[in-house]
């Protein structure tokens, strides 16, 4: 396990906003596994439980594109929401109480010029499936560092002192 490949959490994130605009929300199966193909090849390996969280993210992320869809810009509004939606789980690394959340939707509802009723629940759906992967990001760059650590400091075969 030492040696797989963690996509980082942003380009993880940018495929998943990219795969969802490129649709203009709506996918098939086909489509579906082209967008899996693509993350394994970025080096994740898909679990059942990864495949899940994945199609999590992406239904999250129709929702919000469904509700900006009818805005002039919706390109702009979906690369606010990824931009703006990184940097708060990696500020705030994958944890934030209530007043950080009412932060994060006045920086959306300024930079975006899009809200409606029922935004903030499209919001907090892409949020919440966002810090599923920076923290299986995170764990796994921990693994990776403490399995680096393990193999420099084991002593090696007829080293002479």
């Amino acid at each position: 396990m030492a040696n797989e490949r963690i996509a980082p959490f942003e380009e993880l994130t940018k495929l998943a906003s990219e795969f969802v605009a490129s649709q203009k929300g709506m996918w098939d199966h086909t489509a579906w596994m082209d967008f899996l193909s693509r993350v394994q090849q970025k080096g994740v390996e898909i679990s059942e439980e990864l495949q899940s969280k994945l199609g999590d993210l992406l239904e999250a992320m129709k929702e919000y594109h469904t509700a900006v869809s009818s805005t002039e810009d919706v390109e702009k509004a979906m690369g606010t929401v990824f931009n703006e939606s990184v940097a708060f789980i990696n500020r705030h690394k994958g944890v934030w109480g209530h007043a950080e959340w009412e932060d994060f939707v006045k920086t959306i509802q300024q930079n975006t010029n899009t809200w409606s009723d029922g935004m903030e629940a499209y919001l907090g759906g892409v949020l919440e499936s966002l810090k599923v992967f920076y923290t299986l990001s995170f764990n796994a760059s921990v693994q990776n560092r403490e399995s680096s650590k393990l193999e420099e400091s084991s002593p090696s075969s007829g080293s002479a002192r």
